[in-house]
Parts: C-alpha cells; structure tokens; sequence
C-alpha cells in the first residue's frame, strides 16, 4: 500500500506541475462560461419546451450535469491519456520496470491521478458556474448541495469510466498514439446520445425535468435540445423557477453502468499492460519482411526521380529531406490506401467528392501533419537548429511545404476533377483548405509541442465543418455558393496567414531562448 500511494504522490507531483495542467483548468473555466449564456444570446444550452430555468443553484447544478454527461468525455480523455506515456517519453520505463512495483498498483496509482485530474476540472467548473450566478443575477442565493450533488450522482461514475478508458487505450500498443485519438473521437460521436439517454442515469432526470415544465406550461409549444445549440435569430426564451430536487436511490442506480464499465476497462488494461518489460522490444520491432522487400523496391524506384527533380535547388532539397521525413516510419500500405482513395476521387460523383470524399482522404493524413512543429523538440535537436536563424526559417517553410505538398497529392484526383470540368472557385477553396489546415498542424505542433492537440482538434473542426457543413466552419467549402457569398474562404485565408505568422514567431522565439 505505500508503495501504491508513494506513487500516485509521485505521479500527482509530475503531471500537475506541468504548464498543461494550468492552462487545461483555466480553458475549462472559460468552457463554463459559455456553458451559461446570457438570456440574449444567439444560442442556449438547455431548453425545455421553449422554457429555461432562472440561474439558481438548482438549475445550474443540474444543467452544468448534463452538459458535462456530453462534453466532458472528449475533453477529459485526452486530458488525462498520457498517464503512461508520460514515463515513456522521459526514459524512467526501464526504471520503473526493474521495481517490485506490481501491476496492480502501478496503473491504480495512475487511474487515481487521471481521476484527481478531472475531478479538480470539474471543481474549476463549479466555482465558476457560481460566479456566473452572482454574474446574471437571476438568484444570489447560493446552494452548494444543489450545485454539487449532480456532479457526484452523474458525473463522477463517467470520470471513472474515462479514467479506466484511457488507461486502456494506453496499453494497446496500436491505439496509444494517434491513431487511438481519432478511433476515440469517432467513437464518442456514436455513443454520445446513448451516454445521455442511457448509461449515465441523465436521460431519465432530463425526462423528468420535460415532463414538469409540460405539466406548468401545458399552452406552451417549443423546442426542447440540450447541447450548444446556435441560431441566427436572437429568439427570446421564457424562464421560470425551478426548486431543484433531491438525489434518490434510482438516480444513483443510473450511474452503475459506468461504474461496471471503468473496472472492466481497468481490468482489461491490467491484462494487456506489459510493465514496460516489452518496451523497447516493440519499438524497435521492424516490418514484415515482405513489407520490408516491397517498401524498398518503391524506395528505390522513387528516389532518382525525386533527386532528379529537387537537386538544383537547396530549398528544393530540403523539400524532399522535409516531405521524406514526414513520410517516415508510415508503411507502404497507408501509401497503397492513399493512391486507392485518388483514383476514387477520379470517378465519384461532384458531391460526394466535395463533401465525403476528399475529406476522408485528408483525415488519412492527419496523423502524417500532426508531426509538424514538434520533430525538433522530440528529436531533441533544437539546439542545433538555433544556431543558424537562416536555416531555421529555410526549414520553417520546407516543413510547411512539404505538408502542404502531400495533401496536394491526397486529393491529386479530385483537382484534376475540378480542372476537368473548370470547377475554379472550388479549386480555390481547396486551396485555401489546404492551406488552413498545414498551417494549424503547424501552430498546434509549435504550442503544445505535442501532435495531440492538433489529432483532437481538427478532427472536431473536420466533422462539425465539411461532414455536418455547418457554414461558418466548413473551410472545405462544400456549399461553395454560399460560403463564397458569406466570405468563409477569405475568413480562412486569412486565418492561414495568420497562424503561419504567430507559429514562426513562436518558433524565432523558442531557438532565441
């Protein structure tokens, strides 16, 4: 037992002193408060049947629940999913596995800090929603047991589930890095729903809560949504006073299935984690030999032909070095997958070229851009990169290039399509895209100094903009007419400019330092 809790002070010690962990809590403190409109605003996050409840203790408590129910299992996973790797990417795995230290103890140490974590986020949270009441002034009577017991009935069971789910991940060699983050992402997107509805115990407070504002206000007709729903109207919607209730024995019946679901992803982690004692073994593991052979033969195939086209040129050669070293370590397979999606872009239709297509082609590639803007600090090679400013910035724009270059060649079939049939505003906004999305793999890489900002944020962008068009993010510009007439492509143009910009300074910055 010392040994368990040495080690999560230990852990605890590590991972809150870290900057992240700072400014993790303080964006979330802004996330409250758009959680909390003003009653003018051009959206709402909780109505029933048109109605609101004032900013009282009870309604905020049980609001601040459910949003949390919904939002906080993306948030919170990548939050806390490097509990493991954070001993990894500082070399103390070997240490840890010559230890007496067991299994057990070593990833229930982790699980408790991963939830210590989240739990201090949702604390940040609450000091914040009740700032935002004296803030509205709807109700300056304050009920901390209003506010706090929907968090520990609702909340707490799913910061279980999250912290066992991320261990999980953790130990599954293939979903660790950031092919698990976009698995991850896609799966809270078909499961949302049913968290809310089903496995959280919320469904059945939300069909409650519907059933007593249709009880008060059997003439009132309106729309009930919970979530951060946006308007293009300022639509003005009705308040009234609700009491709150009381938490009951089925209330903290709702939260079991999650509480089953966190220990049998614990326990399945603890089956699959191999305490490191495989680590190096499975880093240094090679490609079949078949793959090796084939991988080799296209290599060999390629390279006088980029050598012949880049060797003039010193920016020309730094292209190549930059577009090879993105490609490195990726099998030909993802290569294969990649010309498979081109030659479909050829034959699909317009519309499903636009709007399904090309971006599933660029998501292929989030995961060879997310290296952007970090190799250095990975690679450890900083150092040697500030010695030279000119050189610095000649790779800034090689690296840049080169990532701009391979998304080219991921929709090579769809421009020709639209070169073909002369489609020139759409090849403009596929341009602008392009450029968009380099230019923020590039400036999440400089600030976090992690791909994983960027693997979490522009697979969010990707689906609520191109899949779900929602016009003001869809840099794609799938409704190209009316993106056009609102200036989206502009907007974007202008934020790529932008981010370029603030992402050499940062760079300047960090070699100078």
């Amino acid at each position: 037992m010392s040994q368990t809790w040495q080690s999560i002070i230990a852990d605890l010690k590590q991972r809150t002193r870290q900057q992240s962990f700072m400014v993790s809590l303080l964006a979330m403190s802004v996330l409250t408060l758009l959680f909390f409109p003003s009653p003018d605003a051009h959206y709402q996050t909780l109505v029933l049947n048109g109605y609101r409840g004032i900013y009282n203790s009870a309604w905020i408590g049980v609001c601040l629940a459910m949003l949390n129910v919904m939002f906080l299992p993306i948030i919170c996973f990548y939050l806390v999913k490097n509990a493991i790797e954070v001993d990894r990417q500082s070399n103390t795995f070997e240490l840890i596995a010559s230890t007496p230290i067991s299994k057990q103890a070593y990833l229930f140490a982790k699980w408790s800090v991963n939830v210590f974590i989240q739990v201090c986020v949702v604390l940040v949270m609450l000091l914040t929603s009740i700032l935002i009441q004296f803030y509205y002034g709807e109700s300056y009577q304050i009920d901390l047991w209003a506010l706090a017991w929907p968090q520990l009935v609702f909340v707490l069971p799913l910061l279980f589930a999250i912290a066992s789910i991320a261990l999980l991940f953790e130990s599954i060699k293939w979903l660790k890095g950031g092919l698990g983050n976009i698995i991850y992402f896609f799966m809270w997107i078909g499961s949302v729903t049913y968290t809310i509805e089903s496995v959280s115990g919320v469904g059945a407070l939300l069909a409650h809560l519907e059933a007593e504002v249709v009880e008060r206000f059997p003439a009132q007709a309106g729309v009930s949504n919970i979530g951060i729903n946006i308007s293009d109207e300022t639509r003005e919607i009705n308040t009234f006073v609700w009491q709150g209730l009381e938490p009951t024995l089925s209330h903290l019946w709702g939260g079991m299935p999650l509480v089953v679901i966190s220990f049998g992803c614990f326990m399945l982690a603890w089956g699959l984690f191999n305490r490191f004692s495989q680590a190096l073994a499975a880093e240094h593991q090679g490609l079949s030999p078949m793959t090796k052979t084939l991988q080799t033969k296209v290599s060999r195939a390629l390279d006088p032909v980029f050598i012949a086209l880049t060797r003039h040129f010193a920016f020309t050669r730094l292209l190549r070095l930059e577009l090879k070293l993105l490609l490195k370590g990726h099998s030909i397979y993802w290569l294969l997958g990649l010309l498979v999606l081109n030659v479909i872009q050829l034959v699909i239709e317009q519309q499903m070229l636009m709007g399904l297509l090309l971006p599933i082609s660029w998501l292929w590639c989030v995961l060879v851009i997310s290296q952007l803007g970090q190799q250095e600090k990975q690679a450890n090679t900083l150092e040697l990169m500030s010695y030279s400013r000119q050189s610095s910035s000649l790779q800034t724009l090689a690296s840049f290039s080169a990532a701009w270059l391979l998304l080219a060649m991921a929709s090579c079939g769809g421009m020709l399509r639209l070169v073909s049939m002369a489609e020139w505003l759409l090849l403009v906004q596929l341009v602008v895209a392009i450029s968009f999305s380099v230019a923020l793999a590039y400036f999440c890489g400089t600030l976090s100094g992690t791909k994983r900002l960027f693997e979490v944020l522009y697979p969010t962008l990707w689906y609520i903009g191109p899949i779900q068009t929602a016009l003001y993010v869809d840099f794609f510009g799938v409704n190209s007419q009316s993106s056009w007439q609102a200036g989206v492509p502009y907007y974007f143009g202008a934020i790529s400019i932008s981010l370029l910009l603030l992402t050499v300074s940062l760079r300047n910055r960090r070699l100078s330092s």
